[in-house]
């Protein structure tokens, strides 16, 4: 009898850890040339540093936002990375300033001595796509993007773009009888 209640127990503790867990990410919505990405938030510089590294598949309608505080030439390198990315430099309100396209992993038979990637101009942030994104969505440099992002420590960071709360929805279709 004691052996459900603890297993009953174990669950409830998971659920809340999941649930902290959750209430520890920071992330948020980007808009670019009229798409909605789901974004995850790298702010910090041990977070910067990982950005998508180890990941094996990043989802068509997902990216990562690089937040700083200052402009600065913010470029990148593909170690550990295990998919090729679309990255794009913007400005503080949200220019597009840069693009990489298709960036390719770094192997690791090359150790540290991966190529950089763009960090060419001064910029004060830069978002990672999926590759072939900004081909799908025509993405070039001087388009603008959006953003709004929430932090766990309650603070968030709204740009570029407005991005409505919602989509609306579309029209209900409606069957007109056509007269002859």
């Amino acid at each position: 009898m004691t052996r459900p209640i603890f297993l009953s127990m174990a669950l409830v503790f998971t659920i809340a850890d999941a649930v902290n867990a959750n209430a520890n990410v920071d992330g948020g919505f980007v808009v670019v040339k009229g798409k909605r990405f789901l974004a995850e938030v790298a702010r910090t510089p041990a977070e910067h540093a990982r950005g998508l590294m180890y990941r094996q598949y990043l989802k068509s309608d997902r990216c990562m936002f690089f937040v700083y505080e200052e402009d600065s030439y913010h470029s990148i390198w593909m170690k550990n990375c295990l998919i090729s990315l679309d990255v794009a430099w913007i400005s503080a309100d949200g220019v597009v300033l840069e693009i990489a396209e298709n960036v390719p992993p770094c192997s690791p038979l090359r150790g540290d001595d991966c190529p950089s990637y763009g960090g060419s101009m001064l910029s004060r942030h830069f978002v990672e796509f999926p590759a072939e994104t900004f081909k799908r969505i025509g993405l070039k440099i001087g388009d603008k993007i959006g953003w709004d992002l929430k932090f766990s420590n309650g603070e968030s960071s709204k740009g570029g773009l407005p991005i409505a709360e919602k989509s609306p929805s579309p029209p209900a279709k409606t069957n007109k009888a056509r007269a002859n």
